[in-house]
C-alpha cells in the first residue's frame, strides 16, 4: 500500500491505579467528573483534568490548559467551604498542520462550535496559524502551561474580540 505519512499510535489508557478503582472511575476506567466544574459526581474533594476524566471535551493540550483554570478555582473555593461558580466549556485546540507552511487553527467548544481566540476566520489554512504552531505553542507548553503560567488563550480571546460574545 502507498502512503505518504505514517501515524502510528501507541496504546491508550488510564493509569491502572485508576481504572481499577470502581469507587471514582466508570467502567471504561475514566474518572467521572461534572463536565463543567470538573468535580467528581460522587467525592468532592476530588476534581479531574485532561485525558483521564469521562468529560466530552476533546483531549488536548489546550483542554487541559483551560481546565487547569477551573480545577484550581474550585479546589480553592472548595477548601475555602465556597461554591463552584466557574464553568469549563469544553474548549479545546486543534492545530491542523495541512501542508508546508500551513494550519488551520481548529477552536472549539463542548458543542463542537467554533471559539475562536483571534478575530480572523480560521477556517482556513493560513501561514500565521503555521507560524503560531510552529514559533509560540513549542513555548508556551514547555515554559508557561507545564509550570502553571498558562491557562489557556480565554482573556486574550475576550480582549481581541473587544470583550464581544466569545
Amino acid at each position: 500500500m502507498k502512503y505518504s505519512l505514517l501515524h502510528a499510535v501507541p496504546p491508550m489508557g488510564t493509569p491502572s491505579a485508576l481504572k481499577t478503582n470502581k469507587d471514582i472511575a466508570n467502567d471504561m476506567g475514566f474518572l467521572t467528573v461534572d463536565k463543567l466544574t470538573l468535580q467528581h459526581t460522587k467525592y468532592p474533594n476530588i476534581f479531574g483534568i485532561g485525558d483521564c476524566t469521562d468529560s466530552p471535551n476533546s483531549k488536548t493540550a489546550a483542554a487541559v490548559a483551560a481546565q487547569c483554570k477551573i480545577v484550581y478555582r474550585h479546589m480553592s473555593a472548595t477548601l475555602k467551604g465556597k461554591p463552584l461558580t466557574y464553568a469549563y466549556d469544553g474548549y479545546a485546540s486543534c492545530p491542523l498542520v495541512t501542508g508546508a507552511g500551513k494550519c488551520i487553527l481548529a477552536e472549539f467548544d463542548y458543542s463542537l462550535q467554533p471559539l475562536e481566540t483571534f478575530p480572523i476566520r480560521q477556517d482556513r489554512e493560513l501561514y500565521i496559524m503555521y507560524l503560531f504552531k510552529k514559533e509560540l505553542m513549542p513555548f508556551l507548553y514547555w515554559n508557561l502551561m507545564l509550570k502553571g503560567y498558562w491557562n489557556g488563550p480565554a482573556i486574550f480571546r475576550k480582549m481581541l474580540h473587544l470583550g464581544m460574545s466569545k
